[in-house]
């Protein structure tokens, strides 16, 4: 569900960046348009719930939350480059993955365990454990969010 959601808003934040220029009635009329990154930050940001949960440290993982804009730079390059490809246009299925584990582990929540505090889940258990369905889903997200962005960051690049 929350990737449909997704979905329609990538699909529609892109729509608007094909649009192009208004003419000046057009713009008044209208409410401003949001900052890109601003547009990006609540299409890339939510929870998924799992149609199979796992479990991690003796606990029902039930949804993952998780936000692709919570990444630094050199976390989506780890995340990316775990996956070596030759296309630089486009992201296979695993680096879509690997994305998505490492934005959705920015956002698990702590649990004690052994007297210290640590992650209920890591990447390499929303990888491992997720069900076919939940990592189509978490995939399709994911490659949302790359397109999206880079999309978005292109309206920043000039020639000049």
């Amino acid at each position: 569900m929350a990737d449909k959601d997704m979905e329609k808003k990538a699909d529609a934040l892109l729509d608007e960046e094909e649009q192009g220029e208004m003419n000046e009635e057009e713009t008044k009329e209208e409410k401003p348009m949001d900052d890109p990154i601003e547009q990006l930050r609540k299409l890339c940001k939510g929870k998924m719930k799992l149609m199979v949960p796992f479990r991690a440290h003796s606990q029902d993982v039930n949804e993952i939350a998780f936000d692709f804009c919570a990444l630094t730079g050199a976390e989506m390059m780890d995340a990316l480059d775990e996956v070596p490809v030759n296309n630089i246009f486009a992201i296979t299925n695993a680096q879509a993955m690997a994305l998505f584990a490492a934005a959705a582990e920015k956002c698990a929540p702590f649990v004690e365990d052994g007297g210290k505090l640590t992650r209920l889940f890591d990447a390499k258990d929303i990888k491992n454990r997720l069900s076919g369905a939940d990592f189509t889903a978490a995939m399709r997200m994911a490659k949302l969010f790359y397109n999206a962005s880079g999309q978005a960051g292109s309206n920043n690049i000039s020639k000049d």
